[in-house]
């Protein structure tokens, strides 16, 4: 069959930079994880939570009580508009609920966003275009940090939004700028180490079980093995073994409020176990992608 007769045609448009194929890369990525009817349930999960405080915020800004109760009901329901000192304010405290379902929902999802580019053998359908490997490792990035900026950075300023909405003026968002900006850092630290780890992760394992048993036991295996080294040797630094507690320490560090200059250097040293840890991860990445064969 000639050419002419099968209908292909040069492309005669304008041609785009190859960095535009990490959005397209994302947007396929997405897809395939609201397709599955079954991660529903755990982004449903998510959605109460989220509902859950935006009832809380309603009924925290309609109820006229003297400001020292208001204060008392925040403690009670476990959301504080502001930021206090030495405390965690609702917004933070949301964000680290709203992991746990993220840390489920990515567990179920890494091979299906990037294990199966690897086990499928398509990853070399990508990088036989103009799609470059760093293309491809920024559009997986990107991709995971894209579902983890949806369950909890979005909901947290949507949250945001609503409390100063609700107050009838907007002294509340002048006065608290900087919570935006925090939840914004905090938001931007979880995509960053989740996606760097998730990705790499996923790209050597390929397989469901493999990956949420290892993705498990990166966050539940380490927790509890540094929580027995602390009561052990009665040193709180054994907790930095944990990722999770590194991140929620990250997460402080993001709000700038600690109980304790200890508490600070110890989020300082959780900011530098993460570095350290996503650095290796992206290496190790960057040589798994680099391994694939590609025909151009």
């Amino acid at each position: 069959m000639g050419i002419d007769i099968a209908h292909y045609h040069g492309w005669h448009g304008r041609l785009h930079s190859p960095w535009w194929a990490c959005l397209a890369i994302v947007r396929v990525a997405l897809l395939q994880v609201f397709r599955r009817k079954l991660y529903w349930v755990v982004i449903g999960l998510g959605l109460l939570q989220f509902l859950f405080f935006w009832s809380v915020i309603y009924f925290l800004t309609q109820v006229d009580v003297p400001n020292n109760m208001r204060r008392d009901m925040h403690r009670m329901i476990g959301f504080s508009p502001d930021t206090p000192d030495g405390e965690e304010n609702g917004y933070i405290k949301f964000m680290q609920q709203q992991s746990v379902v993220v840390m489920i929902l990515l567990a179920f999802s890494g091979s299906l966003i990037v294990g199966s580019d690897f086990r499928l053998n398509s990853l070399p359908f990508y990088l036989s275009r103009r799609v470059d490997r760093r293309h491809y490792i920024v559009g997986k990035l990107l991709a995971v940090s894209a579902v983890v900026s949806i369950l909890t950075t979005i909901p947290a300023l949507l949250l945001f939004f609503e409390f100063g909405m609700f107050t009838s003026s907007i002294d509340y968002w002048v006065e608290h700028w900087d919570i935006a900006v925090s939840v914004l850092a905090y938001g931007l630290a979880l995509c960053v180490v989740l996606s760097i780890l998730l990705v790499t992760v996923s790209a050597y394992l390929q397989r469901v079980a493999p990956i949420a048993i290892t993705w498990a036991s990166m966050f539940v295996m380490l927790r509890g093995l540094s929580s027995f080294l602390q009561a052990y040797n009665q040193d709180d630094r054994w907790h930095l073994l944990d990722l999770w507690f590194d991140i929620r320490q990250l997460g402080k560090l993001c709000f700038g409020r600690f109980q304790s200059e200890r508490e600070f250097h110890l989020a300082l040293w959780a900011l530098l176990i993460l570095s350290t840890v996503c650095c290796v991860a992206l290496v190790a990445l960057v040589y798994r992608v680099r391994a694939v064969e590609i025909v151009e």
